[in-house]
């Protein structure tokens, strides 16, 4: 417990410490990879989504487990080593923050068009409107889910499985965004990667959004994801969005209406801007400061022995 308690930490470190990776991007080269499979093997059918997958993601868990086990019988020192390189390579803590707060500072500077690429950078996709309010919701949206994805996930993972484990939720959340079932060519073909990645991230997304709820207004936070969950047709995303927009007093939570979101902002209590997307920084900074002390507490009495090992 207490090893793992130290690798989360050297990790988080490092990513405070090298948070470009030295220009390294670790996973460009497995999106490119991923293409081309997806290539080879998209017949339009879920069977051939399946096959994809495994092939996606079978050799590099494979090639994970026998570096660990190799380094494992050479020296604990080396494995540990290789545990800590490998979950700063699949957290994104740092970038996160930054992105965010690059939105933050466009807007407050009133350069929406900067903004909006600012947002580009940290979601992936542009606003609905390129006003204030339209690009901080989506800038909300988007690092409420990212807190869960990029950092409590591969926590959680790694946490299980060990840096297979912190693999295989990077891998998967890579695989939903190439190929997740969004457009007619995935429609089948991402079928099995968007299921893979919601399977991973169902536990993960809801110790997220419970600490969001622990960390910002509990009540409001409960409230909303008891009422505007099924607002996100997304399984994971649901709860995040609800739980996060609540404990940060920004939801309306009476409506029970379902659907798909609309980028619609009437259903807010308050006009999202750049003091918002700070706001959901911070929220994100004492989510992981919370566990980092529930684990601190956690290795304590494992080593004054009250949790047997």
């Amino acid at each position: 417990m207490s090893q793992i308690l130290f690798v989360v930490l050297f990790a988080i470190a490092l990513d405070h410490l090298i948070p470009d990776r030295q220009g390294i991007k670790p996973f460009v080269w497995y999106r490119d990879w991923a293409e081309s499979i997806e290539e080879r093997f998209n017949g339009g059918k879920r069977a051939h989504g399946v096959g994809a997958v495994l092939l996606a993601t079978l050799p590099i868990l494979a090639g994970v487990l026998l570096v660990h086990y190799i380094l494992g019988q050479l020296g604990w020192i080396l494995r540990f080593a290789f545990d800590v390189l490998v979950l700063y390579l699949c957290l994104d803590v740092h970038r996160l923050g930054k992105s965010a707060n690059g939105v933050s500072s466009a807007l407050q500077s009133g350069d929406f068009n900067e903004a909006n690429e600012k947002l580009r950078e940290l979601t992936g996709k542009d606003a609905p409107e390129k006003t204030e309010a339209g690009i901080a919701r989506v800038a909300v949206e988007g690092v409420l889910k990212q807190g869960n994805s990029l950092i409590v996930s591969p926590i959680f993972w790694f946490i299980l499985l060990g840096p297979i484990g912190a693999v295989l939720q990077r891998l998967s959340s890579i695989l939903d965004s190439l190929w997740g079932h969004r457009y007619d060519r995935f429609a089948e073909f991402g079928w099995a990667a968007a299921r893979f990645d919601d399977l991973l991230g169902w536990i993960p997304a809801r110790i997220t959004a419970l600490s969001y709820a622990l960390m910002g207004s509990f009540e409001d936070a409960l409230h909303c994801w008891r009422k505007r969950v099924g607002v996100w047709s997304d399984i994971n995303s649901g709860p995040l969005l609800a739980s996060g927009f609540g404990a940060m007093h920004m939801q309306l939570c009476e409506t029970e209406e379902e659907g798909e979101y609309d980028d619609r902002l009437s259903d807010l209590a308050v006009i999202p801007d750049a003091g918002h997307i700070n706001r959901v920084v911070a929220l994100i900074w004492r989510v992981l400061l919370l566990w980092l002390v529930v684990g601190i507490l956690m290795a304590g009495a494992h080593l004054a022995g009250f949790i047997a090992s």
